[in-house]
């Protein structure tokens, strides 16, 4: 370790494209990269070891339904996306090829939606 913490922004704001398309983030910005995720294995007399799967990652959100966009509906059931996420701390999320998964429900009052995104290929990169 080097001894220093960083000081920076660690949380708080972040920016989104959907193939090209810039979204307001309201909140819950979440992501899980993709990879390899073990299992125990165990038996009656003993821990065994461990199997290995693949996983996929997501990446997740509440959005604002603007009307100068294509809403919500566009990504019902949609594939081929691909995702740039920029964090304040720096960690670009990157989603190529990605699925829409789950229902996506409008709140009216708030004009917000949530999404989720699913792919084998959801990875960080940090820039500055």
């Amino acid at each position: 370790m080097s001894g220093t913490v960083f000081r920076g922004p660690l949380a708080g704001t972040s920016s989104v494209e959907i193939n090209g398309t810039t979204w307001n983030v309201v909140g819950e910005c979440q992501y899980s990269v993709a990879g390899s995720q073990n299992e125990t294995l165990k038996g009656q007399s003993a821990v065994e070891g461990f199997s290995q799967m693949p996983k996929q990652g997501y990446w997740s959100a509440t959005l604002r339904d603007r009307r100068d966009i294509d809403g919500p509906s566009t990504y019902q059931g949609a594939s081929g996306l691909t995702v740039i996420c920029q964090m304040a701390n720096g960690k670009i999320i990157t989603v190529d090829d990605g699925w829409q998964v789950e229902e996506i429900a409008v709140n009216t009052q708030e004009g917000t939606f949530e999404l989720r995104i699913d792919s084998a290929s959801v990875v960080v990169d940090v820039v500055g």
